[in-house]
This record gives structure tokens, sequence and C-alpha cells, in this order.
């Protein structure tokens, strides 16, 4: 068991790459705290892990709010007493052309995919800390680094994710590591929408093509690499930005 004893929480836990990263930890012995603005999904998390034997606890905060991540700290101090696996996941996303794209869009993606994970983790740092360090996991996205069309604000934030990832892990280091998975097409809850319109115009298969791998992802998918990077297999690793992409970077 990689992280007996070990408490992690995950932003954005009910559901997608959150859900998958609550589920390995706790398959590996830790408790995975999951937090979102939706209850019912994180209850349903919580107890598919716990009906597999894990151990799981959720906390409803909307981490746009500063008020809610200082009541998720609280919960994870007063319950555990200790934090060592952080994983910002929460995240929205915004397709939209660049001259379309209002100020309210923007101030809204910037709260929820970039200022959360500066605030979370600031909150969240002193209570790993006080039991010698551990690791932090951003997720970003493909577009954090190679951008693309009608998505320049949400290109903007998830490449502020990138460069905040360096600098805290060389602001932070050598107690706790910081590195940044950077996902491309992975099956959610925000990613089905788009795939529904690639199904109806016919076009998945040609997407799928533009892989090495001939597929888009799903969660699951994920698990490999959370586990990597949240336990000491990679000990000697921070500031890494990692592409979960199924090759298709090689292309752009």
């Amino acid at each position: 068991m990689k992280f007996e004893g070990k408490v992690a929480l995950i932003t954005g836990g009910g559901t997608g790459i959150g859900k998958a990263a609550a589920q390995i930890i706790a398959e590996e012995g830790g408790i995975s705290i999951v937090a979102g603005r939706r209850l019912p999904p994180l209850e349903e998390t919580v107890a598919e892990i716990i009906q597999a034997g894990g151990k799981a606890a959720a906390c409803s905060a909307d981490v746009s709010k500063v008020e809610d991540i200082q009541r998720l700290k609280d919960f994870v101090q007063e319950k555990y007493g200790r934090l060592d696996i952080l994983v910002n996941n929460a995240g929205s996303s915004l397709f939209k052309s660049f001259l379309d794209t209002s100020v309210e869009d923007l101030d809204r993606l910037y709260q929820v995919d970039l200022r959360s994970v500066y605030l979370v983790s600031q909150y969240m740092v002193p209570l790993m800390k006080e039991n010698g360090g551990g690791s932090i996991i951003n997720i970003s996205s493909i577009l954090g680094v190679l951008g693309g069309k009608k998505v320049s604000a949400y290109c903007a934030m998830k490449g502020g994710v990138v460069m905040l990832t360096k600098a805290l892990a060389a602001e932070l280091g050598p107690d706790i590591r910081v590195n940044c998975l950077c996902p491309s097409h992975i099956v959610t809850d925000m990613m089905e929408l788009e795939i529904e319109r690639l199904e109806k115009a016919g076009k998945m298969d040609q997407l799928t093509r533009r892989f090495p791998m001939k597929r888009v992802a799903y969660p699951q998918d994920m698990k490999g690499i959370m586990l990597f990077f949240a336990g000491e297999d990679s000990a000697w690793l921070t500031g890494n930005i990692f592409m979960v992409d199924g090759g298709l970077s090689c292309y752009i």
C-alpha cells in the first residue's frame, strides 16, 4: 500500500479525472477527501470507494470562493490533522472566439481554472509542511502548452497553471514537490458535449486518427500517472509538465 496513513485532497473529485485520482489513492491505502460544488457526485464517489474497501470523505466547496477554501482547510485539519497529497483538479472550460469572449467569461474562468489552484495551494501548503511536506499535482491541459482556436481564455488560464507549477516547485522544494499533468481529450462530463458534437457530425474517427494511440482517453487512463506523481516513485521529480495526450502533441 503506497499511501497507507496518507491523506489526499482532490478538488473536483466527484467526477472524471478527480474521481479517478481519489479512487487510485484510496486503492493504495490512502484517505481521499473529495471536494466540489455539487454534493451528490462527491457522495457517490465516497460511497464507491468505501464499498471497494477504501477510505474517503466528501466536503462540498466552491474553490472559486475564498471562504469555501478556508472551510475546506478547516475540514481537513480538524478531521485528519494532516495533508500529504493535493490534486488541484477543479476546472471549467470555455469554447468561444477571442473577440466574443466577455470580461465576465474571462473572470469566471480565471477564478475556477487559475486562481483556485493558487489559493487552494496557498491555504493547504502550511498544513502539508506541518507533517514534513508531500506532493501537489496540478491538472492543466494540452491547451496550456500548445494553444488552439476558440479557446484563448482557457489556454491562458491553463498556461498559467503550467507556469505556476514551475514557480511553486522552485519555491516549495525540497519538502513539497509540485508537478503538472496536461491531459488531452479525456471523456469526462466537461468533454461530453464536444464528443457528442463530433459524433453527430461524423468526425469522431477523424479525431481519433490524429492520436498515435488511435483513441481518446477515459479517466481511468489517468490512474497510473497519478499514482506515480503522488507517491515516492517520483521522489526526485518536481516542476515537471507531463503530457497525457496519447501522443497527440507529436503532430502539433
